[in-house]
Parts: structure tokens; sequence; C-alpha cells
């Protein structure tokens, strides 16, 4: 099954995560990179930005003490208002609001994750449709969404008890054409990174 791009947000041992992956048909030569407080996905080939301008952007960004991951420019929109004190469903519901699904050849949905302490929350966009959910996070456990078949929250076989773990677990998931991914894990002083890669770029 393709699932697209997938967002994901979870819980382990007292520890909130987000984790994303890439999976394209497309635009399958795309890299994860940790960039301060941020994760950055793009190409490595920058001519593909011509064809496409959605395929680079920061897919994780840390914010008011929690992390947010997503599948596009809206994870900008959504780390500024939670930053700025906005509740994270609100933000989420505004940014997906303020963006709208991807103006590309397949509708393609904008997804979104927060986790803040115990609570974590989900976002999708689609075509005439945007819907917002908060979860309890509190007895551990995982939830995602992606931007194709599995659009409904629902939840994930993800685990791990570091960020290397999650960005591993994400890119292994079963779904069809892996690119690569990501993941945030909540630490004694704040969030720590990881991302995967394939080939010899792998980290």
């Amino acid at each position: 099954m393709y699932v697209g791009r997938i967002v994901i947000i979870g819980r382990t041992r007292g520890r909130s995560w987000v984790g994303y992956r890439v999976s394209s048909r497309s635009f399958p030569n795309r890299r994860a990179q940790v960039r301060g407080d941020s994760v950055l996905v793009s190409p490595v080939d920058p001519k593909d930005l011509e064809k496409n301008p959605y395929i680079a952007y920061n897919c994780i960004r840390l914010a008011g003490g929690g992390a947010v991951v997503a599948n596009g420019t809206q994870t900008d929109m959504i780390a500024e208002k939670v930053g700025d004190g906005t509740r994270p469903l609100e933000a989420i519901a505004l940014s997906l609001t303020a963006f709208g699904y991807e103006r590309d050849e397949l509708d393609t949905p904008r997804i979104a994750g927060v986790v803040v302490g115990e609570r974590g929350w989900l976002g999708i966009a689609k075509r005439g449709e945007i819907r917002t959910k908060e979860f309890d996070l509190s007895e551990g456990g995982a939830f995602l969404v992606a931007t194709y078949e599995k659009t409904e929250f629902e939840a994930a076989g993800v685990a791990g008890e570091s960020s290397g773990e999650i960005a591993r677990a994400a890119h292994g998931l079963v779904f069809e054409r892996p690119v690569c991914s990501a993941a945030a894990f909540e630490t004694e002083g704040g969030f720590e990174f990881a991302v995967r890669n394939p080939g010899p770029s792998e980290l």
C-alpha cells in the first residue's frame, strides 16, 4: 500500500515524540537534515523544486516546549503559533485552514501533528474537509495520519526509546516507497533529533 507522507505522534515511558516519513513515487531523491531546532526535507537536486515547489520544507520544528511535525510549510506556521501561546489544536486548525490542501495534480492533503507533555494532536486538510483531534498520550502508544489511504487518525505500530529508534521504526513501516524519515524525542533538556536517509548518506 502506498500512503505517501506519514505524520506520527507518540509517547514512550514518559517521553513524548514525533516521527515523520517521506514515501514518494514522483520525487524519491530527497533527504532529511537536522538544522538547529528543526529538520528539513529537501531534494538532493535543487532543480527538482522547479518541477514541484512542495517537496522542500521543515518537517519537524520545536516550539512551546513541544514538537511540531507536518508535511509542508504549515510546519512553520503551526510552530510560530504554538510558540506564541496558541493552543496546539487551534494552531493546527488555523494553519491547515490558511494553507488548505496542496494544489498539485493529486490534491495532496496537508497533515500535521504536535506533542506537548502528555497530550498530542493530529490534523489533516483534504479537499473539502479539515479535521483535527486531541489525544491523551499518558498511557503511551502512537497515532498516525498519512496523505493517502491512511487519512483517518489511527493507532500506529511505531515504538522506540530514542529519536534514532523512532526514525528507524518510521522508515521501516510496511508501506511502499520509503525515502527518508525523521524524529524528535523528548529528553531532560528538550528534544533530540534523528534522521534516516537511504544509502550511504544514512545517519
